[in-house]
């Protein structure tokens, strides 16, 4: 059986590709060393998509194609290049697609028989910033930065925006965008400043994310910071430098806190192997697709679709629900700030 992952290998994304790769070889090497999965071995092919709408589409048409290896099931893109042309592509192969990270809201509404969206959708953290601002930082200004020519900024910042609205709570809040100033960080972050701002939520892609960052605090060492861990990559931290102390990071969380991932967490690190980033989100995608195997009693494209949209799936991550491919509830978003080199969860 052989279940292909596609993530990036190099460019910005690189670290998070090589997370769920290994994640999802992890989970192919136990199932193997216990038998493997209804007596098949499962061979991982490793690939790179590049995160181009175009190498995407071919891509999915070359593993369509069949003609080295037939392949069971996708995990990924991790990029959501051409999501919609791609699931069509692998649903009309037959072959099953998970994908083990959150997705935006345009590419939620992309429903295939086969496809499952382990996640949910990546507006989520604007409800978990919103409450841990609200717990921390009652009052205090934020700034909303987002980059108008990229989808998933736009709609993060707009979910953000539309929480302190709901919560009557949008007279702190104003919204900034990087064409305001051309692409000139610099005169970007002085107009935040000069608007007495405390806090600065900034999206968009990691150049810009980090361009901004470091102009803001070389104007306020003391303004607050949040970025999201995947957009920002670890590129933020190389180029920050001490500038990036304190700031706050948004991230799908490690499930070290839930007690239905414990046993799981337990016998992964007596293994050696360390469950932080993205890794486990591409084992639990093999192992989600191996309970619906043995669900099912098949690797049938049908009836996994069929068992994967009616009732719950058990899994290390817990009891998951799906309707349409999608799970019943968004994972949430945990909060972390960046001390002396370490993450420390503070939500």
């Amino acid at each position: 059986m052989t279940v292909a992952v596609i993530t990036p290998k190099a460019g910005d994304y690189v670290v998070q590709g090589t997370e769920i790769t290994r994640g999802a070889k992890k989970a192919a090497e136990e199932i193997n060393a216990a038998g493997g999965l209804k007596k098949q071995k499962i061979k991982v092919l490793d690939i790179d998509d590049q995160c181009r709408d175009s190498t995407a589409v071919s891509t999915a048409q070359m593993l369509s194609l069949g003609q080295s290896h037939k392949i069971n099931l996708v995990i990924g893109p991790y990029c959501a290049n051409a999501f919609a042309d791609v699931a069509e592509i692998y649903a009309k192969a037959k072959i099953f697609q998970i994908i083990p990270t959150s997705v935006d809201a345009a590419n939620g509404k992309v429903m295939q028989k086969g496809l499952i969206k382990m996640l949910g959708y990546s507006t989520e953290q604007a409800t978990d910033f919103f409450n841990f601002y609200n717990t921390h930082f009652a009052g205090e200004k934020v700034a909303v930065v987002s980059n108008i020519k990229q989808s998933q900024s736009v709609e993060i910042s707009e979910a953000v925006t539309s929480q302190f609205t709901k919560h009557g709570k949008s007279v702190v809040l104003q919204n900034y965008t990087y064409d305001m100033t051309d692409g000139d960080y610099k005169a970007l972050a002085k107009t935040i400043i000069k608007a007495d701002n405390d806090i600065a939520f900034i999206t968009g892609t990691s150049k810009n994310i980090r361009k901004l960052a470091r102009q803001l605090r070389l104007l306020d060492e003391k303004i607050k910071i949040f970025i999201n861990k995947y957009q920002a990559t670890d590129t933020y931290f190389e180029y920050m430098e001490d500038l990036a102390e304190n700031t706050y990071v948004l991230a799908l969380r490690g499930k070290n806190d839930d007690p239905e991932f414990a046993e799981t967490l337990v016998k992964l690190r007596l293994s050696g192997f360390e469950t932080d980033g993205l890794a486990l989100y591409g084992y639990e995608a093999v192992k989600l697709w191996a309970a619906l195997v043995q669900k099912a009693g098949s690797f049938d494209y049908s009836k996994l679709a069929k068992v994967a949209n009616n009732g719950k799936i058990k899994t290390s991550l817990g009891k998951l629900m799906f309707h349409n491919g999608s799970p019943k509830t968004s994972e949430s978003y945990a909060i972390y700030q960046y001390q002396n080199g370490l993450f420390e969860k503070v939500n």
